[in-house]
């Protein structure tokens, strides 16, 4: 290889060479701050909404915080009231998990796997309800439901901003 020949007869050459390149590698290395290094790029989080619903037959009517998902919810789920239970905002990495306790004590978890122009793809693993991976269009909530509690069911809304 030329490389080496050159590299032989210009050993100043060959460590400017051997620097520059290594100092380039290097730079995710050096620290941030005193004891810290970072190896990899930083990964973005993504925002996502979790909502949790009770849907019950007995009457209460629409709890104000709920009305945006009556909209949703009306032709697919029976209910007389609808009220929020928990609404949280996460913010996630890529494949990190994410763990919503809800209210029969079981945890909704979630885990972003892919991100781009279409939307989130989202793992999401609701014990005896839902398991799957789902792909969420920003701004297009994915709605999972059916888990009894109290006089009624649990309606999970996962949205990604």
């Amino acid at each position: 290889m030329r490389w080496h020949r050159h590299a032989a007869r210009h050993p100043a050459l060959a460590l400017a060479l051997l620097l520059a390149a290594a100092a380039a590698g290097a730079q995710a290395l050096i620290p941030k701050e005193p004891g810290a290094f970072d190896a990899r790029p930083k990964t973005p989080r993504l925002i996502f909404e979790v909502t949790v619903l009770h849907a019950s037959p007995s009457p209460g009517g629409i709890d104000p915080g709920a009305e945006r998902f009556d909209r949703l919810l009306r032709d697919t789920v029976r209910y007389e009231s609808l009220r929020v239970v928990k609404a949280k905002q996460r913010k996630v990495k890529l494949n990190e998990i994410e763990k919503i306790e809800l209210p029969t004590g079981q945890n909704f978890r979630f885990r972003p796997i892919d991100a781009g122009d279409r939307g989130v793809l989202v793992s999401v693993d609701w014990k005896k309800t839902a398991r799957g991976d789902f792909r969420l269009p920003r701004g297009k909530p994915l709605i999972l439901g059916g888990q009894p509690y109290e006089d009624g069911q649990l309606v999970v809304i996962l949205e990604a901003e």
